[in-house]
């Protein structure tokens, strides 16, 4: 019996692992009522209020029931989970949003079910210390936000069943479809593509794809190009430049796309996230 056992495997697997915030906002932002069919984000997303004057009157739901928001409890909302917000212009709240990929561009997160209600959030003081660094501090302070977050996160791991993790760990399977999207996807890429990479035709390749991960082969390339346009916009690129190294066709049939995924006009997004906040070309 060897004297040293390594789990190599598990090292491979942690660092093929990424965590990315993706927001960070403190205050009020109403939501109206929308279609539930149509109310979903490729993020997971944080939610916690910190003052709820009306009560009832503000609540999430999934297809599994209302949740009436309480204040100082977590909300969380998986990625791609479909629901409602109803928030109205008394509530103050704090929403932070994030992806934890367990290998590149695959979402651990996204094949969970439900969202869920934690009453207590022991990190919640910190958390909005750490809101209100001065600039001067930011960088070491982000370090101990991304590790918090991050803590809070996987602990989020065991409040599911390990068959909500099935579908997207499935996607090792596809590994080398991840790995070209993830180095060389964009708008251009067609499912047809990826079915020809595993020698199958685009009918029976989205058949068994989208039994296998739940997903279809075109949300595959739609979930890297929302990963990629992050990273653009997050970066300094403008809608422009993003839309052009996305390869789509203009920048109006980006925003198009971004709208249908996020809820919200790319512009928007990065304004709200600090990103080019004034941009005389308009972009």
């Amino acid at each position: 019996m060897p004297d040293l056992i390594s789990r190599s495997d598990l090292l491979h697997a942690g660092n093929l692992a990424r965590f990315y915030l993706r927001h960070y906002a403190k205050g009020i932002y109403p939501v109206l009522r929308c279609d539930p069919a149509r109310w979903s984000m490729p993020v997971n997303r944080l939610f916690i209020p910190l003052r709820n004057p009306n009560k009832e009157a503000n609540f999430i739901r999934d297809r599994h029931r209302r949740y009436a928001l309480k204040e100082n409890a977590l909300y969380f909302i998986p990625a791609y989970l479909e629901g409602e917000f109803r928030l109205d212009r008394e509530l103050y709240f704090l929403s932070i949003q994030d992806n934890l990929e367990v290998f590149p561009g695959v979402e651990l997160f996204s094949g969970c079910s439900r969202m869920l209600e934690i009453p207590d959030v022991p990190a919640l003081p910190e958390l909005l210390r750490l809101f209100d660094t001065p600039p001067e501090e930011r960088e070491l302070a982000a370090l101990k936000f991304g590790s918090l977050i991050f803590s809070m996160q996987t602990a989020l791991i065991d409040r599911y069943p390990p068959e909500e993790f099935r579908r997207p760990l499935a996607l090792r399977e596809y590994r080398a479809l991840t790995d070209f999207l993830d180095g060389r996807g964009s708008a251009r890429c067609r499912v047809s593509e990826l079915a020809a990479m595993r020698n199958e035709s685009r009918e029976s390749f989205s058949r068994n794809f989208r039994k296998r991960t739940g997903i279809t082969p075109k949300q595959l390339i739609d979930h890297f190009l929302m990963r990629k346009a992050f990273d653009l916009l997050v970066s300094g690129c403008s809608v422009k430049e993003t839309a052009f190294q996305l390869e789509f066709s203009n920048e109006f049939v980006f925003s198009r796309f971004f709208r249908r995924q996020m809820g919200e006009s790319p512009k928007r997004w990065s304004r709200r996230n600090g990103l080019f906040p004034e941009n005389p070309a308009g972009n």
